[in-house]
């Protein structure tokens, strides 16, 4: 056996993998490492890898990657994502829209609690490090013995002594968690723990119906590697442009405009919009009506109607080879509570015809160039800052962590934001993302958990008097984008960090 052949049964070993005869010699001219590393990913419990699984990699189509040049021609821009065929597939089943059937009934909110409890618990009992017994088996576990839970946090407090307590419940039983106020760690983590969170919990038996918590456990993502494809295609998002209202920035939003058509002198950035291929818009498209009581006052469009008509004017000077995914946010003229359908046709009839452009609901799911895709308003984050000292407005992107670590987009049902019970559980964070966006909370923000990545896309809104009570400093006009070939989040800004208009 050559040396280089050598070399690859080696690392294959090393993978754990048995490779045939003919593919090693498939792989010897070829970038063996990233194939059996990006294969081992794919088919984490098989072993042996064939010719067949090797050549369907090898084979795989470069036209695009090579087609991704910016091509300018006298004074015309002409994008190299133009030429590129869509590779888009919608995960209707977990958008709400069309979907709505709640009567708000007590049986309906008692179904999605317990709709959530089966898909999370079932999520915690993969968890290796974790056995769980029922809660109501507890009695007959011998006092000081380990113990295993999954359950349902139906109330939390500290004790007379400075402990804190949980009561957990599962469908046979419930029983008290006692989190020690010397174990520093524990009450950190206890912080992020909220009412109707389904957590795992390994602790020891201390009473009949008490545990002392030794760990938490969480529904959580399982690690993977950062997903990289080799096209050299793009994925801008922006958010919260807020149509309507007088601190609405105008002119930055038509700079961006002419950035995304081209129409700028930056070789650079011709070069960065040229391979944009796709555009999230994460919600509050419009400013609305009767958001806030004086909000009357701060509109220079005072009818939802024309609110609409004028942004989607904009929303048509967009590349019509750009696949444009847009989400309602509370500003919207959709319902206020979670999950949110898409923006009725009654307000987006302006962009009948218009193939390129989608309206889903919030949270919705699609899968762009194979990448898993959350989109997501993020009205839920302002209940979960709200109540974690360790988490910040202004960094938006953490708390959404949270939320997938916990794999769900309710962090507490009866908070400041409302939650409609549909029969079928649309914030459950069922698949495993690739990429989250969210917007919100007027601020870019970025994250990476677990080879997922979060992006919070900012705003087109100036400073909000509200905003200035609170001490919270937007970033308006910055756009991000996502290069699916390398995986890096690059920015272009059209406000320069401490300008206004």
């Amino acid at each position: 056996m050559e040396a280089k052949q050598k070399e690859i049964v080696a690392f294959a070993d090393e993978k754990n993998i048995v490779l045939d005869k003919r593919a090693i010699e498939l792989l010897e001219n070829s970038n063996f490492k990233k194939i059996i590393e990006e294969w081992r990913l794919e088919n984490p419990n098989a072993f042996v890898l064939e010719a067949e699984a090797i050549k369907t990699k090898i084979q795989r189509p470069k036209t695009e990657v090579l087609e991704a040049k910016t091509v300018v021609e006298g004074n015309v821009f002409r994008a190299a994502a133009k030429g590129m065929q869509k590779k888009v597939r919608f995960l209707s089943e977990y958008d709400v829209t069309g979907q709505s059937n709640s009567e708000g009934t007590a049986k309906n909110f008692l179904a999605l609690f317990q709709k959530k409890f089966d898909l999370l618990s079932e999520m915690l009992k993969k968890r290796h490090n974790l056995q769980p017994r029922p809660i109501s088996k507890i009695k007959i576990i011998p006092k000081n013995n380990q113990v295993d839970i999954i359950g349902m946090v139906f109330k939390k407090w500290i004790t007379k002594n400075g402990h804190i307590a949980f009561q957990i419940e599962d469908k046979e039983g419930s029983c008290i968690m006692l989190i020690m106020k010397t174990d520093l760690n524990l009450i950190k983590a206890a912080e992020l723990i909220l009412p109707d969170n389904v957590i795992g919990v390994k602790g020891v038996k201390f009473g009949d119906e008490m545990i002392i918590a030794k760990e938490i456990l969480l529904p959580d993502l399982p690690l993977k590697k950062t997903k990289t494809i080799p096209e050299e295609i793009s994925i801008a998002s922006t958010s919260d442009i807020h149509m309507g209202s007088k601190l609405f920035l105008e002119k930055k939003f038509y700079d961006f405009l002419e950035w995304i058509n081209g129409r700028i002198d930056s070789e650079k950035e011709k070069a960065k919009v040229s391979k944009i291929k796709y555009l999230v818009i994460s919600g509050d498209n419009v400013d609305g009506l009767g958001i806030y009581p004086s909000q009357f006052n701060d509109l220079n469009i005072k009818d939802i109607g024309k609110q609409y008509e004028e942004v989607w004017k904009l929303i048509k000077e967009i590349p019509e080879y750009i696949e444009i995914f847009i989400i309602p946010g509370q500003h919207d003229a959709v319902r206020w509570a979670d999950p949110k359908p898409a923006i009725p046709k009654e307000f987006t009839k302006d962009l009948e015809g218009y193939s390129n452009i989608h309206f889903l609901g919030s949270p919705t799911w699609l899968e762009i160039e194979g990448f898993k895709t959350l989109i997501y308003h993020g009205d839920s984050l302002h209940d979960l800052i709200d109540n974690a000292s360790t988490l910040e407005s202004s960094k938006p992107s953490e708390a959404m962590v949270e939320l997938l670590k916990k794999r769900d987009l309710m962090p507490s049902y009866g908070m400041s934001h409302p939650y409609v019970p549909e029969k079928k559980d649309f914030m459950v964070i069922k698949e495993e993302p690739d990429l989250v966006y969210i917007g919100d909370m007027h601020h870019n923000n970025y994250a990476e958990y677990r080879g997922t990545k979060v992006i919070n896309s900012g705003t087109w809104q100036a400073q909000t008097s509200y905003q200035i009570k609170l001490g919270h400093t937007p970033t308006p006009g910055i756009v991000p984008i996502v290069e699916l070939n390398t995986g890096k989040i690059i920015e272009t800004k059209f406000i320069k960090e401490g300008q206004g208009e």
